[in-house]
């Protein structure tokens, strides 16, 4: 059987996935595709001393995102010229209503919010668990 990641891997960085009957699975022991996400009805992001939450009480909720991101950021000065690039490290957590994504972007190795925005779910459409289907 194939071994799937844990998040007992890092230090200080983990999930709580809350489910409608009051279990709460911890993505240190258990992997994120092995949650029931048809039950998640809020995610708990632990980093360092920060914790963030997103629940299922959006008007229209459908189901939630949960993604990281790693790579490069090309960064501009105020003139628009190129200064370089910078690491980025993400934890991307939030939810959709079908059309769109109510999305916070968290950084990985500070637990700090980076932001909170909406963008289109066409964006991270391959980032929905494959049991979720969104009429």
């Amino acid at each position: 059987m194939k071994r799937l990641h844990l998040d007992s891997e890092y230090r200080d960085r983990w999930e709580e996935f809350h489910l409608v009957n009051g279990t709460v699975e911890d993505s240190r022991l258990k992997n994120w595709r092995e949650v029931d996400w048809r039950n998640v009805i809020q995610i708990s992001v632990h980093i360092l001393n920060h914790v963030h939450t997103v629940d299922c009480k959006g008007p229209g909720f459908k189901t939630f995102m949960n993604f990281r991101w790693g790579g490069m950021e090309a960064r501009y000065d105020r003139s628009g010229k190129y200064i370089g690039h910078r690491p980025i490290n993400i934890w991307t957590v939030g939810w959709t209503d079908g059309k769109d994504c109510f999305l916070k972007d968290i950084d990985f190795y500070t637990g700090s919010l980076i932001k909170n925005y909406i963008a289109p779910l066409e964006q991270f459409k391959n980032h929905l668990h494959p049991a979720i289907r969104i009429v």
